[in-house]
This record gives C-alpha cells, sequence and structure tokens, in this order.
C-alpha cells in the first residue's frame, strides 16, 4: 500500500524536473483603438524550433493588440512592411555548459542584453527605425524564468505605443 504513494511522488518529482518554467510570451499592455492598414510582418528566419515558436508568439501578441487589421508574413516591396529583429549580442555561452554539469539546478548569475529592433517601410523605403535594450543580471536555472522572454514583452509594447504615437503607418478609414 505505501508503494502507490511513492511511485506517485517519483512521477511527480520527474515531470517537475524535466518540465522547468513556462517562457510564454504574455500579452502586450499596448491595445489599439484603431487598426493600421494591412501590414506585411518580417520576423527574419527560422533557424530552429525555438525561433519558430519565439516566431508564433510575437505574432499571436502582435494580433491580440487589435493593432493589424490584416498581418502578413515574409516581406513585401508594396504596402507597408513591419520588420522586428532582436540582434544578438554574444552571450555567456560557456554557463550553459557549465550548468550541464549541475543539471541546471544551480543557479548560475550571469549579464544579459536584449535587443529589439523595429523599423517600418512603404513600398521598400525605410520611414523609421526603433531600437530598444535591456540590460542587466540574471540566474541561469530550470526552475527561473528566463529575463529575454518579459523583455521582449516590455519591448514590443514600447515599439508598439511609439509606432501609434508617431503614426507611422496609417490606420484604416
Amino acid at each position: 500500500m505505501s508503494l502507490k504513494p511513492s511511485v506517485a511522488a517519483a512521477l511527480l518529482g520527474a515531470a517537475l524536473l524535466t518540465s522547468g518554467c513556462t517562457n510564454n510570451l504574455k500579452p502586450l499592455d499596448y491595445h489599439a483603438e484603431r487598426a493600421y492598414v494591412p501590414v506585411t510582418l518580417d520576423l527574419g528566419s527560422i533557424n530552429n524550433r525555438f525561433d519558430e515558436q519565439r516566431h508564433r508568439q510575437m505574432i499571436g501578441v502582435l494580433k491580440d493588440t487589435g493593432a493589424f487589421s490584416m498581418l502578413d508574413g515574409g516581406y513585401s516591396r508594396s504596402g507597408y512592411s513591419l520588420s522586428i529583429r532582436e540582434p544578438y549580442d554574444g552571450g555567456p555561452s560557456y554557463l550553459g555548459l557549465l550548468n550541464v554539469f549541475t543539471l541546471f539546478t544551480f543557479p548560475m548569475p550571469y549579464p544579459y542584453k536584449d535587443n529589439l529592433r523595429g523599423q517600418v517601410y512603404k513600398d521598400g523605403e525605410l520611414l523609421k527605425t526603433y531600437n530598444y535594450s535591456r540590460e542587466g543580471w540574471s540566474v541561469l536555472a530550470w526552475y527561473v524564468p528566463l529575463s529575454s522572454v518579459e523583455n521582449r514583452r516590455q519591448m514590443l509594447d514600447q515599439l508598439m505605443n511609439e509606432m501609434d504615437k508617431d503614426q507611422v503607418i496609417p490606420h484604416q478609414p
């Protein structure tokens, strides 16, 4: 009879060890009063499944703002295009290897610098560039959410607010 609770505890422990924290992009604080004219969105190339997940999440939160009447993927030479990139400034790749030896249980401190660049084009001509950056220190462990996810959310929110303020893309009639 005492075997069942220990099996349940072992399964729960294994699930907790393998699941870690989710790194979903939360909705933006920005909500549009009116939608823009149709916009083509370019998030860059997809090199792995993490890029694909990040792109899906970014498209989802941008659509949920109500700012886009139509959000098409890719790059277009006609109409309005929004290009969003996250330039990489290098990072602590040695920490990943070090953390493998501790099974990601020992919190390894590391400095981070997250960047986001938004560029608005009309008919292939650059209209405006927005650059954002977040710097600080965090810890790398399976039970600590990544700072880059919240930083991305904040920078996207700031981008949407500034694009709305600058009225660089017209709204639908």
